[in-house]
């Protein structure tokens, strides 16, 4: 689902972008009055298995197309929207800085689609499931697998409002590409459906307290071990699965192949870690572990950086508090 540059319109790369920034402006905001500090390292490690989730390819039986875990749901189910869509907007701007994953110029549509509707729009379908089911613990899975699925189905339809509105759309069947973007993420919503589900059904055996009533959650304590757990869990499928992925394009590839929009795409150089891929090792003729090496090298950068931020969220807070900066 990462948008390449050029396929998006600079008129409508730049309202993405102002959008994004404002809404990961509003999120950090907010992170820095309801973030408690045991969450810091939580927030860290849900980053991580989101980057290493997403570097896993999983193929769509009997389709030549892969899809991906998104993972707006999931992170903000258990981290809060806020939390949830800045640790997606970190794996976003690692995925597109370092790994070339995604344009540069794109990213804030990027953002806009899986961040802030993942976790936002995601995080609002969750509660209202989960009120609908009664509200108690045994409503949240079922609650946060439906919201994963629409929530790849909101973003498929907000990439083709995006591509409709930008200029070049106006050579290439709409219809065609709205059909195609509905009827395979409706596919991959499945994985990230199952995904999330998966994932929640081991929090929920081990850690309940982590996935709180969305209308009184309470202070997280005792994260430690579940974090280091977490992270290990996160880097053994960075090194073991993602040089097993799917070698299909990805539903948004597989459409700009199939629609010709692909034509669109501006290439640009490589970064460090070009193709998920660290240089030397796959020159050496070790694709698998070059592969490996990168997916650990993204997963203990992006844990290191939303640990930071996470930190940095956390200072000053008294001052924000006097100048009645605190929620509503």
């Amino acid at each position: 689902m990462h948008i390449r540059d050029g396929i998006l319109g600079p008129e409508v790369c730049l309202v993405t972008g102002l959008v994004s920034l404002a809404a990961v402006g509003y999120s950090l905001r907010k992170l820095r009055i309801d973030l408690e500090d045991r969450a810091v390292p939580l927030t860290g490690m849900l980053a991580a298995v989101v980057f290493a989730g997403q570097m896993v390819n999983f193929p769509l039986i009997g389709l030549p197309v892969s899809g991906h875990l998104l993972g707006g749901v999931l992170a903000s189910v258990i981290l809060g929207p806020w939390a949830g869509c800045l640790a997606i907007t970190l794996v976003l701007m690692v995925q597109a800085v370092l790994f070339n994953d995604g344009g540069l110029l794109s990213l804030g549509a990027n953002v806009l689609n899986m961040g802030v509707i993942g976790s936002w729009g995601g995080y609002a379908i969750y509660t209202t499931l989960r009120k609908w089911f009664g509200n108690g613990s045994v409503a949240a899975l079922p609650a946060a697998v439906i919201a994963a699925w629409l929530s790849v189905l909101a973003a498929a339809a907000l990439f083709c409002v995006e591509f409709g509105c930008s200029a070049g759309s106006r050579e290439f069947s709409l219809s065609g590409i709205f059909t195609l973007m509905v009827v395979y993420h409706a596919l991959i919503g499945i994985g990230e459906a199952l995904i999330t589900g998966t994932v929640l059904s081991f929090v929920l055996s081990r850690r309940p307290d982590l996935i709180p009533t969305p209308v009184s959650a309470g202070a997280v304590s005792n994260v430690g071990r579940f974090v280091v757990a977490g992270l290990m869990a996160a880097l053994a499928v960075a090194a073991i699965l993602s040089p097993l992925k799917s070698d299909y394009p990805d539903g948004l590839d597989k459409v700009a192949e199939s629609t010709g929009i692909e034509a669109l795409n501006v290439e640009r150089p490589g970064l460090i870690l070009d193709g998920y891929e660290v240089p030397f090792l796959d020159q050496m003729g070790w694709s698998m572990l070059a592969t490996s090496s990168a997916g650990l090298i993204g997963t203990l950068i992006v844990f290191a950086i939303a640990f930071a931020i996470g930190k940095a969220a956390r200072w000053n807070l008294p001052s924000l508090a006097t100048d009645g900066g605190h929620a509503s």
